[in-house]
């Protein structure tokens, strides 16, 4: 299977989980995800995820662990990785805002389908 992309999910030391939701246009549906990349070259999803964690929230990884593939299609999947945030975080301009989540609350935000996918399954 072909991995196209590498998603992220980010925990605390009290295990809640990060989520993102970037700036729409008016009229848009406002969705959570978790940090995603899509995955280019020859690249590996630990740079990959990191660079993206530097770019978009302005902060280091810690133990960058992979979790598991979620296929998309027949062909093509993506690896998704926890890791831990230690200190605080800035958004970049492309997102709206973030939020700390847990299993009890995770009802009130709308994910995309591949997001709600994967958050099931880690809070298994």
């Amino acid at each position: 299977m072909n991995i196209i992309g590498c998603v992220l999910i980010l925990k605390d030391d009290f295990n809640n989980i990060l989520v993102l939701k970037k700036k729409v246009k008016r009229g848009q549906k406002e969705i959570w995800s978790l940090l995603n990349s899509p995955l280019k070259g020859k690249k590996d999803c630990e740079k990959t995820l990191s660079k993206a964690a530097n770019k978009s929230l302005k902060t280091v990884l810690f133990e960058l662990k992979e979790f598991k593939e979620f296929s998309i299609n027949e062909e093509e999947a993506v690896k998704v990785y926890t890791g831990v945030l230690r200190e605080r975080y800035v958004l970049e301009k492309s997102y709206d805002d973030a939020n700390w989540i847990n299993k009890n609350n995770l009802e009130k935000y709308e994910f995309g389908e591949l997001d709600n996918r994967i958050l099931n399954e880690y809070f298994k």
